[in-house]
């Protein structure tokens, strides 16, 4: 039971940590992801005129819907410089996203002093040593090749160069900490010299807004020449990964599961061998062979049964523990505690995979050691 029971626990320890990582990663994703984006297929860049925003506001599910520039930049501040993601976003962009909870340094601003500002990932700000206290002064510099330019023939005809200043730092994870400087959608307009265009528009659902049912229906509407893609389509590699190894993990798990119910095996098979005199009595008395069977077949169920139940409560009482007071910490991560959450598929797929091994461990020595002793 003792041993049933601790690997009973480890799996739901296991594939809840497997659910915490995945919670922590669409929470992560959605600050600068939204639920939907629809992207040009035809063009770089879609056209004012080419999508109605009042139309998309008017499907059901969609709660906001905004235009978005987002394009790669050189950015250089003093003598360092990289290559950024510019993402740039109409006013309401950060109430919406609640960008604000992610600022860890400065302000959650897009505007000082009534000119456009920036806010950059902290690992913009580290690579290129910025110094947030003196951005009035020495403002961050962002080039971008002109469209129909050749950046080789003529560098400094062929790039586009503005200074904005950086209001804020924001940390989320390592994808956009490390690339994405977000500025005011009028600011990358003039950058990159759009006239009445953008990269995509980015949607937002309403609460309980079917995610694939409401892509469907705007794609229904857009037609072919727009892809609707949801967050999860677009991070769609991290998202599997993430989900390949829990299956995986599981399977593992099941294996070490199977090999655990030998015990039970072992157990059965002493107990057959223990009663062995009481068997041949009971034979005597007229007790059928199935009915003994029977007898040592539900003990090893027993066994399994109260095993499993006793480890998805421990599994459980951990999880709640660890949800409640972090008692595994996470040193230097993006939160103090290892995440975990349950899901009741795990739960259901651990009692039936325990319970299949427990049945099978039970068949074999009550099939083999009873017939040997009932003399049949």
């Amino acid at each position: 039971m003792l041993v049933v029971a601790v690997v009973t626990m480890a799996m739901v320890v296991v594939l809840s940590a497997f659910n915490g990582i995945d919670a922590l990663l669409d929470d992560r994703f959605s600050y600068l992801d939204a639920d939907m984006e629809v992207i040009p297929l035809r063009d770089k860049v879609l056209h004012e005129g080419d999508i109605r925003v009042d139309s998309v506001l008017q499907i059901d599910g969609i709660s906001s819907c905004r235009k978005v520039i987002e394009e790669r930049v050189f950015a250089q501040y003093e003598e360092n410089q990289r290559i950024v993601i510019l993402k740039g976003v109409e006013d309401d962009f950060l109430s919406d996203v609640a960008l604000d909870t992610m600022i860890i340094e400065g302000a959650a601003q897009l505007r000082m002093e009534n000119s456009p500002a920036a806010i950059i990932g902290i690992g913009v700000k580290y690579d290129l040593n910025l110094r947030l206290f003196e951005q009035l002064f020495n403002p961050l510099k962002v080039s971008a090749v002109l469209r129909g330019m050749n950046l080789r023939q003529n560098m400094d005809r062929a790039l586009n160069r503005k200074l904005i200043p950086v209001s804020g730092v924001f940390s989320i994870n390592i994808d956009f900490d490390s690339d994405y400087v977000i500025v005011p959608i009028d600011f990358a307009a003039n950058l990159l010299q759009y006239e009445e265009e953008y990269s995509k528009l980015e949607i937002k659902l309403a609460e309980r807004a079917d995610l694939e049912e409401t892509r469907d229906n705007l794609q229904g509407i857009l037609g072919d020449d727009f892809e609707v893609q949801t967050r999860y389509e677009k991070n769609e590699l991290i998202y599997k990964t993430n989900r390949t190894e829990k299956w995986a993990t599981f399977l593992i798990m099941g294996f070490i599961m199977l090999i655990a119910t030998f015990n039970i095996i072992a157990a059965l098979t002493l107990l057959i061998n223990e009663k062995r005199y009481d068997i041949k009595t009971l034979v005597s008395m007229g007790a059928s062979t199935s009915s003994i069977k029977r007898i040592f077949f539900y003990a090893g169920a027993m066994i399994n049964f109260i095993g499993v139940s006793a480890g998805l409560g421990l599994g459980l009482l951990f999880v709640y523990l660890q949800q409640k007071f972090g008692l595994i910490k996470l040193e230097g991560g993006l939160i103090d505690y290892y995440p975990v959450e349950i899901d009741f598929t795990d739960l259901v797929a651990i009692f039936i995979l325990v319970l299949i091994c427990g049945i099978l461990s039970s068949i074999a020595p009550v099939q083999i050691f009873t017939r040997k002793y009932a003399n049949i």
